[in-house]
């Protein structure tokens, strides 16, 4: 039987961090089952993939203790920064996950984060994100669509507008609606 420190020490000698390995299962949950490790995947994430440890302790303390940033107590930052250093960044870097530096006090994702990002329904940095503002895009499309049959097809008002102008609604509506997905990318 091994000890959990010796095996992580196994497990680092045989994953290089810059690999493309997959993690298992238990790899994915072990992150998964701890609120801190996901609130570090979530905050490295949100932040271009790379921060220091302080930043990122002051942020899960702030979320934990429902404060502002500002207004944390010294204890407050202390406690969350040495769980975070002690226990939780070691561990996933050790699985892989992120490349934490011990010395620099920095910590970065690595690709196989990408794993824990899906069950944590974010999307990858070089994935879609998906969000509300896609229905807003299908929903705008099909009412464009609406009102061009209804014109074309002279219904009421609609037919005051002549087949030209319906073609002109059309091509702004594709434009319009090509530019929005093209800003969202």
């Amino acid at each position: 039987m091994t000890t959990r420190g010796a095996e992580n020490r196994q497990f680092r000698e045989l994953a290089d961090p810059g690999d493309d390995r997959t993690l298992t299962q238990t790899d994915v949950f072990d992150v998964l089952k701890n609120e801190r490790r996901r609130a570090v995947i979530r905050y490295l994430h949100d932040h271009g993939g790379s921060a220091d440890l302080s930043e990122i302790a002051e942020h899960i303390a702030a979320s934990e203790n429902d404060t502002p940033v500002r207004q944390l107590t010294s204890q407050e930052r202390k406690r969350v920064r040495i769980a975070l250093y002690q226990c939780h960044l070691p561990r996933m870097d050790a699985l892989g996950v992120v490349e934490f530096d011990k010395h620099r006090g920095t910590v970065a994702l690595l690709d196989p984060a990408s794993q824990v990002l899906f069950h944590l329904q974010l999307a990858p940095e070089n994935g879609r994100k998906t969000d509300s503002s896609d229905r807003l895009t299908v929903a705008l499309a099909l009412g464009a669509a609406a009102l061009v049959t209804a014109g074309t097809l002279g219904l009421g008002a609609l037919s005051a507008v002549p087949p030209a102008g319906w073609t002109a609604v059309s091509v702004v509506a594709l434009v319009g609606i090509a530019g929005r997905q093209w800003l969202r990318e």
